[in-house]
């Protein structure tokens, strides 16, 4: 019962996840979706995160670097191709989840998260890709999480050095539980937990 009425006064006081120990781990796979739609404002109207440098383009073009037909919206974000010139997306409000579709992978591609502890930066090395090759015909969905507190405010794609570019599509997002959803889940975790205690405790054995 202490467990209970400790986990009550938590959600009372707006209790959210402990900071220590945060990070944000990249890997090779995607989310559920749904998928946000995209365009030069940025994600779902800008609603989601804003857009700044980059081109947005349909994937009907001949240079899109995306297989078709593997585009929502058919529409693809492009970084480059000069060095120096990345596409940024900033989220409105903090992510604990992104995924996207990475087309055409290569060792140019350079992807940096910001988040509310540190920077980071990836590329297909450090996560593991099996093509690198910039093959056209070849995408691969990627995903990031955060843990522990630690949130994504911003991502940023670019190409160094200066040579071919950098397409994504098929962006997905969660965002971070607000202060009074952690609490309720906690409180309904220390629910289940007593729950199974108490069905423990209510069995008896008989011996012969």
């Amino acid at each position: 019962m202490r467990s209970i009425k400790f986990l009550l006064l938590a959600a009372a006081m707006g209790a959210v996840p402990a900071t220590a120990n945060a990070a944000l781990v990249g890997s090779l796979g995607r989310g559920t979706g749904p998928f946000l739609n995209l365009s030069s404002a940025g994600l779902d109207g800008g609603s989601v995160a804003t857009l700044t440098g980059g081109t947005v383009y349909n994937s009907d073009r001949p240079f899109a670097d995306i297989p078709e037909g593997d585009v929502f919206g058919n529409n693809f974000l492009a970084a480059g191709p000069q060095a120096g010139q990345p596409a940024t997306l900033t989220f409105t409000s903090p992510v604990s989840y992104l995924s996207f579709l990475w087309g055409s992978p290569d060792t140019y591609n350079r992807l940096q998260l910001v988040t509310n502890q540190s920077t980071y930066d990836f590329n297909v090395s450090n996560l593991g890709f099996s093509v690198t090759s910039g093959d056209q015909n070849f995408s691969q969905y990627v995903q990031f999480v955060g843990s522990l507190g630690e949130t994504i405010s911003s991502v940023s794609f670019t190409n160094t050095p200066r040579q071919d570019a950098f397409e994504t599509a098929n962006f997905s997002v969660s965002a971070v539980p607000e202060p009074g959803t952690w609490a309720l889940m906690l409180v309904g975790f220390g629910m289940v937990g007593a729950a199974s205690r108490y069905r423990r405790r209510s069995v008896k054995f008989v011996t012969a």
